[in-house]
């Protein structure tokens, strides 16, 4: 076609690629050759002004970057067509054509010009057309399949000391268990590309080495719900850290994800020098024969857990209790946040001007109760206070700007708080390659 008196050349209509079911055309763009003279050594043609002239000058380094990937592109696919043993058979459309459009650069001149060298959908289609043809090549080398994930181990830094996030598995948490419009919470799992009847949920125990002490926030859960939990001695192992070596124990509260595991699968001291903090009002209330024998029957099974798990302990002499405000080790505080069990705590680790909000169970689904606090879970002892409690955390977290750590968020489950138009937001902390 011409415009302005010039010949325009447009993209044949043989060079469309079809990229997942839809029709895909290069823009017409016009292009014009570099020519000597004119500012910076090139001039546009007469009649280029409605076509960006203004931008003639970086238009021919752009030019120049495309005409080198364009060859370095056809190299590159020519010793793919050459190489391959495969045929073209299989794929959709013109053989004649692909091959084609293997040759061009996923970059033209037209191409860089209208989108300055960024990633378009043809150099996208091309490189997947590429993976198709190579994925059929054989593997030099084959590897059994692992068929299991390696252990959850993460370590971060907090001022001088070194904290290691330990994963003792998952468990499957019903929707149902949550208060609140169902259907609103099956809208908020869905916008968070998760099951709508359950959530497979994190259960994370934090190791603290502070130079001096190695200090293990809560034990995991030994072989109660095995096989999905129970997996803290494979974390530990696998973070270099025998059980004998570990000074204390903190427990954040006694419900059996988080104190079970003070004993090994056949019953026995899984800490053989730790000693065990505990929140006084949360030990009282769960060694209590008087409120277990008040409970519901589906209940009591909970108390005879906990109260088997620190037996063992307190009759060592190796329990002590402590309160809110409590500075339990050097650098490690208390903070009681009652409401998913009357003496449920966080822990707040402070070094050299950094912090780390350990908050425990404040929070058992992210997608839910981030977005809508009010969404309390059946577990929660006093679900009106566990409310009021997340809601003051949360707003804590987000003003103070703390990175927090949780039972209960997704491996490692560490990141920030942050105040939302409705509710509030989580951000997880970005991985960190080195401590």
């Amino acid at each position: 076609m011409r415009k302005h008196g010039r010949r325009v050349r447009n993209e044949p209509s043989s060079d469309r690629l079809l990229t997942l079911g839809a029709s895909f055309e290069e823009p017409a763009v016009p292009t014009y050759p570099v020519q000597p003279g004119g500012r910076n050594g090139s001039a546009p043609p007469r009649g280029a002004a409605n076509h960006g002239s203004h931008l003639w000058p970086s238009r021919s380094i752009a030019f120049s970057h495309a005409a080198s990937a364009q060859i370095r592109g056809e190299l590159a696919m020519r010793k793919i067509i050459e190489s391959t043993p495969l045929s073209l058979d299989g794929v959709i459309g013109d053989r004649s054509k692909m091959e084609k459009l293997m040759l061009k650069s996923s970059l033209t001149p037209a191409a860089a010009t209208a989108h300055r060298i960024d990633v378009t959908r043809r150099s996208f289609s091309l490189a997947a057309l590429a993976g198709t043809l190579l994925s059929g090549t054989p593997a030099l080398a084959k590897a059994p399949l692992v068929g299991a994930q390696v252990p959850g181990v993460y370590c971060l830094k907090v001022g001088a000391f070194e904290v290691t996030v330990l994963g003792d598995g998952w468990l499957p948490i019903g929707t149902e268990l949550f208060a609140g419009d169902r259907a609103g919470a099956e809208r908020l799992l869905g916008a968070a590309f998760l099951p709508k009847t359950a959530t497979a949920t994190a259960v994370n125990e934090w190791l603290v080495n502070t130079g001096d002490k190695l200090i293990l926030i809560d034990a995991g859960t030994s072989n109660v719900l095995a096989p999905s939990l129970g997996r803290l001695p494979k974390s530990l192992a696998a973070a270099g850290v025998d059980p004998a070596s570990i000074d204390a124990v903190i427990l954040t509260h006694m419900h059996l994800d988080h104190a079970a595991g003070l004993l090994t699968p056949d019953k026995k001291v899984a800490f053989v020098n730790a000693a065990i903090y505990v929140n006084a009002d949360e030990y009282g209330f769960w060694t209590s024969e008087e409120v277990s024998g008040k409970a519901p029957d589906g209940m009591k099974s909970m108390f005879d857990i906990a109260r088997a798990a620190i037996k063992p302990y307190a009759d060592a002499g190796r329990v002590q209790t402590y309160r809110n405000g409590a500075a339990l080790v050097p650098g490690i505080t208390s903070m009681v946040a009652p409401g998913h069990t009357v003496g449920h705590s966080m822990l707040r680790v402070s070094s050299a001007g950094s912090d780390l909000l350990i908050w425990g169970d404040i929070v058992h689904n992210a997608a839910l109760q981030f977005p809508e606090p009010e969404r309390s879970i059946a577990f929660d002892t006093d679900q009106a206070m566990a409310i009021a409690t997340r809601k003051r955390v949360f707003d804590m977290a987000a003003t103070d700007r703390l990175t927090v750590a949780g039972a209960h968020l997704p491996f490692p489950g560490l990141g920030h708080v942050a105040k939302a138009s409705t509710g509030y937001a989580y951000l997880p902390l970005q991985w960190g390659a080195d401590l």
